[in-house]
């Protein structure tokens, strides 16, 4: 699996231009077959429309979070691209949901297909605090997925990130044991808003499960996911959409606080008003494989967790699949999964299929080691 280090001793800045640098001709491809997409499943019909509905969310995030800003300027210069394609490449499914009527620009009906499908699950074992997922999106991103280090520095605890080239984090833990993953939801009042992976990166930078809910709880969103945040004494389940929130599971309050599975719908009545589901979305076969197997047994360790985000049971409809051929290259599959142990703090992730994966172990002290 593909592993970076953002060098430490540097501003944002300059540590996203090394980032750019080191992957300048990816960034270029996968930046570009994000506008693309942005055509083919959104209602975009010009490259030109996709940057200039990239360009206002810059000055937003510079307002909102200026570490992340600069890591995302320094990315663009390190690469030799444009700020707004490593917007696209960082906010693909948020831009997707927007109006191109509010630019200015030509718009096209919805795609009724999806590509965006992941399973998530939190539980309380008796070796640990657990967060994990799956990350099911377009095939054709499958060889940037990487894991990146992002160093130890004043007030950013040092933190493990399963990302793509180009991008600021999907999700990952930090050194303090808190953990953050998402789901992503389709909504129907998707705007400008803070690029969603700087919100998991801002997150990542706190000190508590608290800390990070917060974080996503007074951003100003652009378009709808659930993030889940752990910590090993907590963990919170917040449903978003372009302009609502709402905190779906508290595992202090929840009555089944020991385990929690989240795929690609709405439990929030209010979110799921402004959210809808695609035709052909696996998200509720997913969830129905995901959580019957909870209730016949439950999860007893990382491994467990990672063996069930594998399976092909239902196959296509599988919480593990792979629908891409050469023909639709872009189709649905399984890109990678991370499973993340808050209270051991470590990190279980692989590239592509997780079915018959052997999965590579990060912590704290050592690079990343593949283990059986």
């Amino acid at each position: 699996m593909r592993v970076f280090e953002l060098p430490a001793g540097l501003t944002p800045r300059e540590q996203g231009r090394a980032h750019g640098e080191a992957f300048a001709p990816l960034i270029r491809e996968i930046g570009e077959i994000r506008v693309e997409l942005s055509i083919v499943n959104g209602r975009f019909t010009r490259q030109a429309d996709v940057l200039r509905a990239a360009t206002p969310h810059l000055p937003l995030l510079e307002k909102w979070d200026a570490t992340s800003y600069q890591e995302l300027m320094g990315i663009a210069e390190g690469a030799g691209v444009s700020p707004e394609l490593v917007v696209v490449l960082n906010h693909y499914t948020d831009l997707r949901d927007l109006d191109p009527a509010d630019f200015g620009a030509d718009q096209t009906p919805v795609s009724p297909e999806d590509d965006d499908e992941c399973s998530l699950i939190f539980a309380r074992t008796p070796g640990g605090v657990l967060l994990g997922e799956t990350w099911d999106t377009h095939a054709s991103v499958m060889p940037y997925v990487m894991m990146m280090r992002v160093p130890e520095a004043e007030d950013v605890p040092e933190a493990w990130i399963f990302s793509i080239t180009g991008c600021l984090g999907m999700s990952g833990m930090n050194r303090h044991g808190v953990a953050c993953g998402i789901n992503n939801l389709k909504s129907t009042d998707a705007r400008v808003g803070a690029v969603w992976s700087a919100i998991v990166r801002r997150a990542l930078r706190q000190s508590t499960a608290e800390g990070a809910r917060d974080v996503i709880l007074n951003a100003p969103l652009g378009s709808g996911h659930h993030y889940f945040v752990a910590s090993p004494d907590a963990g919170y389940g917040v449903e978003t959409s372009g302009q609502k929130k709402a905190i779906v599971f508290d595992s202090e309050l929840h009555d089944a606080g020991d385990v929690y599975v989240h795929t690609n719908h709405c439990f929030d009545a209010d979110v799921g008003e402004c959210s809808l589901i695609k035709e052909g979305s696996t998200t509720i076969s997913r969830y129905a494989t995901l959580t019957k197997g909870i209730e016949e047994r439950s999860i007893e360790d990382w491994a467990d967790m990672w063996r069930r985000f594998g399976s092909h049971e239902g196959y296509p409809k599988s919480v593990c699949t792979h629908l891409a051929s050469p023909s639709a290259p872009h189709a649905v599959a399984t890109n990678g999964a991370v499973v993340m142990d808050c209270t051991a703090r470590e990190l279980w992730a692989t590239t592509g299929c997780v079915h018959y994966a052997r999965p590579a172990l990060f912590d704290f002290d050592d690079l990343g080691e593949d283990v059986c």
